[in-house]
């Protein structure tokens, strides 16, 4: 197993290059030393999201390249639920 490490919004991810050649879009987070970190985070929560996997284009070569894929997504949210708060009632429940 080959890891390469790439980057993630919340951080630095390990990621085998065999996964990232194939077709997958969900690929398994290992730790630096090429463990599942599904099976070995230190806690319940990290194990679980960890096992949910990342998709592929949620990762980038840089910690710089992600937080601008992060701020970008942040602000399309942010112009979303402007745009839902504006409607009326009735239409936010229809």
């Amino acid at each position: 197993m080959n890891l390469v490490k790439l980057y993630h919004h919340n951080g630095p991810v390990w990621i085998d290059t065999n996964q990232l050649n194939g077709s997958r879009t969900l690929l398994t987070i290992y730790t630096s030393r090429g463990n599942r970190l599904a099976d070995t985070a230190k806690t319940k929560i990290l194990r679980f999201d960890a096992s949910c996997g990342v998709h592929r284009e949620n990762l980038f070569a840089s910690p710089q390249l992600a937080k601008a894929n992060r701020e970008r997504i942040y602000a399309d949210m942010r112009n979303r639920s402007h745009l839902v708060c504006a409607l009326p009632m009735t239409e936010q429940t229809a």
